[in-house]
This record gives C-alpha cells, sequence and structure tokens, in this order.
C-alpha cells in the first residue's frame, strides 16, 4: 500500500483548521463589537443593559366625591349677583354725573364767551363816549349793579323768612330746697322699669298685731333675736333686735354703770324681682301707686324712691310727675344686690 507525502491527508488536519477558523470568527465578531462599542457608546449600553420589570401600579385609592351644600352656593350667587348689580348701579351713575358734568362745563364755557363779549361791547361803547359821558357810564353801571345785588339780598331774605326754624325748647324744672320728711310716707322700689309699693306700715302693723313675745324671749338668752313677717303684696320684712351695753359717762368721779341699748333693722325682701308696673301704669289714677298717696291720711304725703342704677330713665318721668302734682318725693339710690333696710339708727329721707 502506497503512503502519500502530502500534508492534506494527514490524520487530523481537518479538525485543526475547523478550531483556527472558528477562533478568527470569534476574534472578528469581538472586534465589531469592539468597534461599535467605541462608536456609539450610550446606544450600545442602552442596548445590552437588561431592562428592568415595570413595578405594578398600585391600586389607587378612588376618592369619593364631596357633597356640595346647596344653601351656601346660593347665598355665595345671591351676594355675587347683589354685588354685580350694585357695580352695574355704580357705573350708571357715573356715567350720568360725568354727561352732566360735561354738560354743565359746556354751558359755562357759553356763558364765558357771552360775558367777554358783552364786556367788550361795553368797553366799544365806553371809548366812544368823551370823559363827562364815561363818568356818566360808570356811574350807571354801578347803580345797576347795587341794584342787581340787591335784588339778590331780597330774594335770599324772602327765603329765610319763608323757612320754619328749628327751635329747641329748654324746659327748666326748679329744684326745692330739701325736707326732712316727719309725716306720713309712700316707699316704693324702681328697679328693672318697674315700680312697686313697698307696704312699710302693713307689715309694721303685722309686728304690732303679732306681738314682740318672741324676739323679747330670744333677747333674754342672747344678745339678738330675728323674725319674718308677711309675705303682703308682694314682699316679706327681716326683722331683728340686737342689744348693745353701751357705757354713760357720769360726772367725774362717779363712774355710772352700762346701759342697754336696743337697735332694730328692718329688711325688706321680694318675693319676685319682677314686680311692680311699669312707670306709665302706675302713674294712672287707678294703679296700686296712686291708690296709697290717695289714701293717706295727709293731703299731701311724701314719696320715697329706692331706685337702681338701671332705672332711672323712670326716676325722672317720676319725678316729673310728682313735681306736677305737687308731692315731695325722696330719692334713695341704691347698688345692684342690695336691699331695702330700715333701722333705728338710720336717717330720714329729705325730699324736694
Amino acid at each position: 500500500m502506497e503512503q502519500h507525502d502530502d500534508d492534506d491527508s494527514m490524520p487530523g488536519q481537518d479538525s485543526f483548521i475547523d478550531v483556527v477558523c472558528n477562533m478568527v470568527g470569534i476574534l472578528i465578531v469581538l472586534v465589531m463589537i469592539v468597534g461599535v462599542r467605541a462608536s456609539r457608546p450610550e446606544e450600545f449600553d442602552a442596548a445590552m443593559t437588561p431592562k428592568k420589570a415595570k413595578p405594578k401600579p398600585q391600586t389607587e385609592q378612588v376618592e369619593q366625591p364631596q357633597l356640595v351644600d346647596a344653601s351656601k352656593l346660593k347665598d355665595e350667587l345671591a351676594k355675587a349677583l347683589k354685588a354685580k348689580e350694585e357695580i352695574e348701579n355704580d357705573v350708571a351713575r357715573i356715567a350720568d354725573l360725568s354727561v352732566q358734568a360735561a354738560l354743565t362745563e359746556g354751558r359755562r364755557q357759553q356763558l364765558a364767551v357771552v360775558q367777554a363779549a358783552v364786556e367788550q361791547e361795553i368797553a366799544e361803547r365806553r371809548a366812544k363816549l368823551d370823559a363827562s359821558g364815561q363818568s356818566q357810564f360808570d356811574v350807571q353801571r354801578a347803580i345797576a349793579e347795587a341794584e342787581i345785588k340787591l335784588t339778590q339780598l331780597t330774594q335770599e331774605q324772602v327765603s329765610l323768612v319763608s323757612q320754619t326754624p328749628d327751635v329747641e325748647e329748654v324746659e327748666c324744672v326748679p329744684t326745692p330746697l330739701a325736707k326732712t320728711v316727719e309725716g306720713d310716707e309712700v316707699h316704693v322700689r324702681i328697679k328693672r322699669g318697674l315700680l312697686a309699693v313697698v307696704p312699710a306700715d302693713a307689715l309694721l302693723e303685722e309686728v304690732r298685731a303679732r306681738g314682740g313675745d318672741y324676739i323679747r324671749s330670744g333677747l333674754r338668752d342672747r344678745s339678738s333675736a330675728e323674725d319674718v313677717y308677711g309675705p303682703i303684696d308682694g314682699f316679706r320684712m327681716r326683722l331683728s333686735v340686737k342689744k348693745h351695753m353701751v357705757a354713760v359717762q357720769g360726772p367725774p368721779g362717779m363712774p355710772m354703770p352700762p346701759q342697754a341699748t336696743v337697735e332694730l333693722q328692718g329688711v325688706f325682701l321680694p318675693i319676685s324681682e319682677d314686680i311692680g308696673q311699669t312707670i306709665d301704669q302706675a302713674l294712672l289714677p287707678t294703679s296700686p301707686f296712686m291708690r296709697q298717696l290717695k289714701g293717706r291720711r295727709t293731703a299731701t304725703p311724701a314719696v320715697t324712691a329706692w331706685v337702681y342704677p338701671d332705672s332711672y330713665g323712670e326716676l325722672r318721668t317720676l319725678k316729673r310727675a310728682m313735681w306736677e302734682a305737687g308731692v315731695l318725693l325722696a330719692i334713695r339710690p341704691l347698688p345692684h344686690g342690695q336691699p331695702i333696710i330700715f333701722s333705728t339708727s338710720g336717717t330720714k329721707s329729705s325730699a324736694q
């Protein structure tokens, strides 16, 4: 069997050539990749970077539609329409004023032109006169101007005379001298605009009718005693009696034993704050207050008004009515919360 010396016929030569060809192909591909990356680096990186999976969108919460108050919208709409109407009225008023101003300015200019023409004509006529004529012309012109001024003043005087003057009437009420009340006395309370008669005499009469045994027995055991009377005509009276020991000053060198003195105090308590009548009702002839005045023993009893700060206006009305009727009036102001108190250590009323 003949042996051939040709290299192509060597065993394994085809496999070696295949390997070399594959390596060359791989190198060519790598060279091309490097070239593409060098020419377009951004696009190459974007193409080679794996894409991230997009996150699933979260379920959005659907907002519930809010209900709008229709009444508020109506109010806002009404306000807007009213504002629009006011603006339109203002614009129309401004337009009217502008037209009137333009007309007035036109008339003023016309009058100025007429006045200038008249003055020029007068000056030309005066220039044609001699010295004597010019003097007489000036005198006549002065007389005419004076007559015009007199006519204007006469018209103003007539208009002033025809007008009714606003006369403010000031009434003067004389203030008489104060007198201490000694006789009959009617006590009234004025609070919250209401006048109520304080039944002082009736409550004291009840004290006398019931007797003072309870109070006297209380004073034997202690230095004070108290009792309540009424109600009469809406008032109660809390009567308290206090016993004090008072030192008595005797002759020099002779000590005197102390003496007991008794102080009585009556507090008048209304059963309700809204008691009484309005001042207009109280001044009627058939009111309890007027019946008290007419039923007194004396012809002109005095009235003592215990008044609170919220009723000074009603006090002025009562003062005027008593002054017109010739009845003396004593005024005792009281602060809020202070009741009417009678006491043996107090003072008598001073009426005017």
